[in-house]
Formats: C-alpha cells, sequence, structure tokens
C-alpha cells in the first residue's frame, strides 16, 4: 500500500478482514475532501480484486471489470467518438439509474476472480431514490461483492446506510506523511515547493494537490490578512471575489472552497474555550458552503464575499 500514506490502521482492517474470511460487505469511508478516501479505496478494492497485482495497470487507470466506479457523470455526455472532458461540468447528483446500472451488473458474477467492489465517489451524491436504491443492495449484498461508500459528510447519509456499513474515519495526515505523499505526487518539485504546499494542504493532500503549480500564497495571504484585520471596509474581500469568480481561476476558486474550512479549523484549534463556539458555527456553514458550491453552479461571487465574511467573523475571536 506504499502508495497511500497515514492510514496504515486502515488498511490492517480490510487485510484483517480479508484474512479471517469475515471481511463485512460494506465500508464508509468517512473524512474531509482531500485526505485520501478515494485513493484508499483504490487500494482497499485492489486488495478484493488482484492481491497478487497482475492486473495493476488496469486497477489504476479504473478499467478493471470487478471494481465499479459510481460518480457523478457529465451535465453533457461526449459525443460519439469524443473523449470525455475531465473538466466538464458535472451533474448535481448520482442518479437512481446509475445505481440501477450496478445492480443489473450484479446480477452476472464477477469477471476475473470471486470478488468485486463497488466504489461509490461519493455517496454524499446519491439522489434520494438512488440511496433508497442502494439501501437494497447493502441488505442482501450478491456474494464476493463489497461497497466502499466514500463520505465527507457521513452524517447526512441515511441511518439505515450507516447501520450496513463499518465506518472508517479517516484523520488529517501529520506533516511528514504529507511530504512523503506530496514527494511521490511531485517528484520534481523543490524542497521550498513541497513545504509550502505542506502548510498550506494542513493534512489533506489532496487539497495540497491541488494548489500545486498555482499561485496560492497570494491567496492565502488575502485570506490571512482578513482574519487579522477584519476587513472593515469590505475590500479585500471583493479583491477575492473578483479575482477568484473568472472561468480561468476555477481550480483556484475550488481549491479556496476547500482550503477556508480547513484554514477556520486551524484558527479554531487556537480559540479561547468560551469563544471556539463561533469558530465551530463558521467551519460548519463554510464546509456545507463548499460543499453545496462545487457540487451546484451557484454564483461563485456570492459564494466567494459569504467566505470572507466567515473569516472576517473571527477576528479578534482568538
Amino acid at each position: 500500500m506504499s502508495q497511500v500514506f497515514g492510514h496504515d490502521a486502515h488498511f490492517q482492517a480490510i487485510a484483517k478482514g480479508l484474512a479471517s474470511g469475515r471481511l463485512h460487505h460494506g465500508w464508509i469511508l468517512a473524512g474531509p475532501r482531500g485526505v485520501g478516501k478515494a485513493s484508499f479505496a483504490k487500494e482497499a478494492a485492489r486488495m478484493l480484486v488482484d492481491l497478487d497485482n497482475r492486473y495493476s495497470s488496469m486497477v489504476d487507470h479504473q478499467t478493471h471489470p470487478d471494481i465499479i466506479w459510481v460518480q457523478r457523470l457529465p451535465k453533457e455526455a461526449p459525443k460519439d467518438g469524443e473523449v470525455a472532458d475531465p473538466d466538464a461540468e458535472l451533474k448535481r447528483s448520482i442518479t437512481i439509474d446509475q445505481i440501477r446500472e450496478v445492480q443489473h451488473s450484479l446480477t452476472t458474477r464477477p469477471s476475473m476472480g470471486p470478488r468485486r467492489a463497488v466504489i461509490i465517489d461519493a455517496a454524499d451524491d446519491l439522489e434520494r431514490g438512488g440511496a433508497n436504491a442502494l439501501l437494497k443492495s447493502l441488505e442482501e449484498p450478491p456474494v464476493g461483492t463489497y461497497f466502499i461508500l466514500i463520505s465527507h459528510a457521513s452524517d447526512r447519509l441515511l441511518p439505515t446506510i450507516r447501520s450496513r456499513c463499518q465506518l472508517l474515519r479517516f484523520e488529517a495526515l501529520s506533516d511528514d506523511d504529507m511530504r512523503k505523499a506530496l514527494m511521490r505526487a511531485l517528484p520534481d518539485a523543490s524542497q521550498s515547493e513541497v513545504d509550502v504546499l505542506v502548510q498550506s494542504g494542513r493534512g489533506l493532500p489532496g487539497q495540497a494537490l491541488s494548489l500545486a503549480g498555482m499561485d496560492f500564497r497570494t491567496i492565502e495571504g488575502i485570506a490571512d490578512d482578513i482574519l487579522r484585520t477584519g476587513d472593515p471596509t469590505n475590500k479585500l474581500r471583493h479583491e477575492l471575489a473578483e479575482s477568484l469568480s473568472v472561468k480561468s481561476a476555477q481550480p483556484s476558486y475550488e481549491a479556496f472552497l476547500r482550503f477556508v474550512p480547513v484554514k477556520i479549523a486551524s484558527v479554531g484549534r487556537e480559540m479561547a474555550s468560551d469563544t471556539v463556539i463561533t469558530a465551530v458555527d463558521a467551519f460548519h456553514e463554510a464546509d456545507r458552503l463548499a460543499s453545496r458550491a462545487i457540487g451546484l453552479t451557484l454564483d461563485k461571487q456570492a459564494v466567494l464575499l459569504q467566505m470572507g465574511n466567515l473569516l472576517a467573523s473571527l477576528h479578534k475571536r482568538g
């Protein structure tokens, strides 16, 4: 499992279940965006269907027939002969039709071995009908089929889904594990670049990688200035809204949305006990807004201004 750092105990739980022959059929991987849940899911699926690593390339490229990935689809499907655009805008939800398609595929035996893995990325994106359809499969799973549900907010999943799965909670990585993960992912990066990404990523390698190659230090500096000054004239908030709302800034926009909840959590850890509730409320609001803004087509400037407001709300609260 050398491609994933910081989650050894969770791999041991999967390996122990496999070795005993009593591996649970459903798993929820719960934790913040960017902590490595999708990478873990892929490696856990590899353990299930390709323990001898004979089909590594197929697993890596998500083409192994016994690993079914279920994700939100593009709003506009590529035309015949066209290559799918990885940056295409996605639908709001994982639909019930997608889950029914998976269920139909589960009526046949696995193609290359005795086991099959179904990865839902992310289960939070399931529309209500899709969640109910998935529940039926979790209640009566086909023999040799294992469900891996990635969740950024597991408390929002149906209680009946949570009750039928084992929960693995993913915490932010240590700085040492962050460096290892980033150095593997970015072998040409300098030590100073890695150090900046470790600091900005705050234990979330996915977030750090989303910042690689962009001048995120300027954006982070504006966020720090809002926290420090409270931005009484709203000037800094408007600068952020104008610079990150243009189409060309989409990667920076999404990175900033993921960054703000982590930043607020970091500030909250330094706050006095009688004021920390402000940070807790701000964190939940920022996390909810980030999830909705990335998944839905919300007005970017309004989202960015609200994120700035949440940062400003912590001014002089430490």
